[in-house]
C-alpha cells in the first residue's frame, strides 16, 4: 500500500435543481484500507441525494469550479470497504484540508478547519458512548418494551454528556453556521419527551425549530423533527391531521424544505400504526395536492397522487369489503364472504412471499391472533392473498410451510386482477384489513400493534 495517498477534489460539482456549489477539499491519507471513498453532498434523505462523487484515493481528481454558492450543511465521506463514515461540515467557498493517518479514519482524522476538528471530536465522543445503543438493542431483542419516557431515562446519561458537549462547542460557533444549527436541534430533540397529554410541550418544541431553514434541511435531523412532533399526537387520523396541518401551515411554500417535508408526511400517513390512516391520507392528498395549495409537484407525480387519492377515497367510504373468489394452493375457489361467515372476524392479508417485511409481519400477526383468540374467546379466520403478479407456486407454498401458516387459513392468489387490487389499494405489501361475519370492515390498513385495540373497541361498541 502506498505510504502517502493524496487526492484532491476541487470545486465538487453538485448538479441539482437548486444550483451549483463551489468548494475545495483536499485529503491526505496513509495506511488506508480503502481504495475509494464516496463524498455525498447531504445526508438528509436517500431519495434526494445530490449526486455522489466516487473518489479514487490513489488518484488526483479534478472537477470544474462553479461560481454559484451552496447552502452549506453536513456532508460525509463513506469508505465502502471498511464501512467507515465520517461527517464533515462544508460551507460555501470552503477550502478544507484533511489528513488521515491510520486505518481507524475517525480516530486519526484532523483538518485545517476548526469547526470540522470540533465535529470530528464530537463524533469520536458519540462513538465512545455507542455502548448505550448496544445495551438498548440487547434489551429490545430480549423482549423488553420501553415507552418514550422510559427510553429517555435509559439514554439520559449518554444524552447529558452529549448535550453538555454540544453547548460547550456552540459557544465557539456562529449561530448561523450549519454545525451550530445541527447541535441546537439535537439538544432540543434530546430535551423533548413526547407526551400526548402535554399540549404546551409540543407547541414549545415545534415553535423553537425553524423547519424552513435551508441549513436544517441539509442535516439528517429534519425527518426526526417531524416524527418527534407528530409523536405528541395520538396515532389516530383525526389527531394526526391536526399535527400535519400545523407543520404544513408553518412551511414556506417556496422553501427548499417544502418538497422534502411533503414527502416525509406522505410516508408517515401511510403508516399502519395510525388508526383510520386511509382517512388521514385522503385528507392530506385532497388538501395539499388536489386543492393545489402549493404548486411544486412534477405533473406526472401529481397525476399519480391524484389517482391514488381516487383509490383511497373509494376505500375510505367503503363500508363492506368487496367480495373475492380466488383460487387456493390446490386450485379450489375460496369465496371471501362465505369464508368470513365461519368466524367472528376475518383478517384479509395481501403479501408477497419474497417480501422481507412479510416474512416478519405475517408470522407475528399469526401469533398475535392466536393469543387474542384465547384471551377474548374468539375465532379469527385468515384470508391470505398472495399478491404476486407472476405466481411462483413453489415459493408461495414454501412461505406458507416455513412460517407454519395453517390454522383457519384460506391461502389464495390474486394474480393479474387489478380491479380487486385497486379496490383494496393493495399496491404495497404486507397489507391487513379486518372484517366481521357480514364482510363489513372493522379496520383498514391495520398493523400487528393495532389489531387488538381495533377488536376490543369493536366488541365494546357492539355491547
Amino acid at each position: 500500500m502506498q505510504s502517502r495517498i493524496v487526492f484532491l477534489l476541487m470545486g465538487f460539482l453538485l448538479i441539482t435543481q437548486w444550483g451549483f456549489s463551489q468548494f475545495q477539499l483536499k485529503i491526505k491519507s496513509s495506511n488506508s484500507l480503502d481504495s475509494i471513498a464516496y463524498l455525498r453532498a447531504t445526508v438528509f434523505d436517500e431519495k434526494n441525494y445530490i449526486p455522489k462523487d466516487t473518489i479514487q484515493l490513489y488518484k488526483t481528481v479534478l472537477t470544474i469550479k462553479q461560481a454559484k454558492p451552496i447552502v452549506g450543511g453536513i456532508y460525509y465521506l463513506y469508505f465502502p470497504k471498511s464501512k467507515q463514515k465520517i461527517n464533515l461540515i462544508i460551507d460555501n467557498k470552503d477550502s478544507i484540508s484533511i489528513v488521515i493517518n491510520d486505518s481507524d479514519y475517525l480516530g486519526s482524522i484532523n483538518s485545517n478547519n476548526s469547526k470540522n476538528d470540533s465535529f470530528f471530536s464530537y463524533q469520536r465522543l458519540e462513538k465512545n458512548l455507542s455502548y448505550f445503543d448496544s445495551l438498548y438493542d440487547k434489551e429490545i431483542k430480549q423482549g423488553k418494551k420501553f415507552n418514550l419516557a422510559q427510553k429517555a431515562l435509559f439514554f439520559n446519561e449518554k444524552n447529558t454528556v452529549l448535550f453538555e458537549t454540544r453547548i460547550r462547542m456552540m459557544k465557539k460557533l456562529k449561530p448561523t453556521s450549519a454545525l451550530y444549527i445541527y447541535f441546537d436541534v439535537l439538544n432540543k430533540l434530546d430535551a423533548s419527551v413526547p407526551n400526548k397529554k402535554k399540549f404546551s410541550d409540543r407547541i414549545t418544541f415545534f415553535n423553537n425549530i425553524d423547519i424552513n431553514s435551508p441549513k436544517l434541511l441539509f442535516t439528517p435531523l429534519l425527518k426526526q423533527v417531524i416524527t418527534e412532533y407528530l409523536s405528541y399526537y395520538p396515532l389516530q387520523a383525526d389527531s394526526i391531521v391536526k399535527g400535519v396541518d400545523t407543520i404544513m401551515l408553518k412551511l414556506d411554500c417556496k422553501s427548499k424544505a417544502y418538497p422534502y417535508v411533503f414527502d416525509q408526511i406522505v410516508k408517515i400517513l401511510k403508516n399502519r400504526e395510525i388508526q383510520n390512516n386511509t382517512i388521514a391520507y385522503a385528507y392530506f392528498l385532497n388538501k395539499y395536492v388536489k386543492e393545489k395549495k402549493c404548486k411544486f409537484l412534477d405533473p406526472t407525480i401529481e397525476k399519480n397522487l391524484l389517482n391514488e387519492l381516487e383509490n383511497v377515497n373509494a376505500l375510505k367510504f367503503q363500508d363492506t369489503s368487496m367480495n373475492m373468489v380466488l383460487k387456493d394452493t390446490a386450485g379450489v375457489e375460496k369465496n371471501l364472504h362465505e369464508f368470513a361467515k365461519q368466524f367472528d372476524y376475518t383478517l384479509i392479508t395481501f403479501f408477497d412471499p419474497t417480501c422481507d417485511h412479510c416474512k416478519v409481519e405475517l408470522p407475528k400477526m399469526d401469533s398475535i391472533i392466536h393469543i387474542l383468540e384465547n384471551q377474548l374467546v374468539l375465532k379469527i379466520g385468515k384470508y391470505s392473498i398472495c399478491n404476486e403478479l407472476i405466481l411462483q407456486s413453489e415459493v408461495w407454498k414454501s412461505f406458507i410451510t416455513t412460517h407454519h401458516l395453517s390454522k383457519n387459513y384460506a391461502h389464495v392468489h390474486l394474480g393479474q386482477n387489478n380491479d380487486l387490487r385497486k379496490s383494496y389499494d393493495a399496491f404495497t405489501n404486507p397489507l391487513f384489513y379486518l372484517i366481521n361475519k357480514e364482510g363489513k370492515f372493522v379496520g383498514k390498513k391495520i398493523s400487528v400493534n393495532t389489531l387488538k385495540n381495533i377488536i376490543v373497541n369493536h366488541l365494546q361498541s357492539n355491547k
